[in-house]
């Protein structure tokens, strides 16, 4: 397990925020071994600016605790809480609104694997993803905080978290 207080802070490349890295590129090719490095970090989302390019990588943003509206190339979307949304690395994307402050969930894969890692909201990681690399709370538990990091187990049953995250 890796708690989110734990997790280092490191300013975006932009310099308009801060995100943490849970699991890095490197860390990746040992929770899912044989399958396409990736990289997953939160972000927080405190006001309107532009995304940094990323040329080669697609990416998954899930805002959580409040809806964002992203503009990708031009076209505007409206993404809801806890909805993963997908969109060209090298596209040119800037954070138009947000409801409120909040944090985002960010997956990062090579553009070109044949088989990326996934991002997908759960209620029971055990039973509907149990072959993922991680999970992270959403919710808070018995002994646990929101953005916690898990390997999926049984044991995640017991712990009294209601919605879940999972990188597949």
């Amino acid at each position: 397990m890796r708690r989110f207080s734990q997790l280092r802070p490191t300013r975006w490349i932009t310099g308009a925020g801060v995100t943490r890295e849970v699991v890095s590129y490197h860390e990746s090719q040992e929770l899912s071994v044989g399958r396409p490095p990736w990289r997953l970090s939160i972000a927080d989302l405190t006001g309107p600016g532009p995304f940094s390019r990323l040329p080669g990588i697609a990416r998954t943003f899930v805002p959580i605790d409040g809806a964002v509206e992203l503009r990708v190339d031009g076209e505007t979307h409206r993404v809801a809480e806890a909805t993963p949304f997908s969109f060209a690395g090298d596209s040119d994307t800037t954070l138009v609104r947000l409801t409120t402050p909040c944090r985002a969930v960010n997956l990062m894969v090579n553009a070109d694997d044949p088989e990326p890692a996934e991002l997908l909201p759960c209620r029971s990681p055990g039973a509907e993803f149990p072959t993922a690399a991680v999970v992270i709370a959403l919710t808070a538990g018995r002994g646990t905080s929101r953005f916690d990091v898990w390997r999926p187990s049984t044991a995640l049953d017991g712990l009294g978290i209601r919605r879940w995250l999972a990188v597949r």
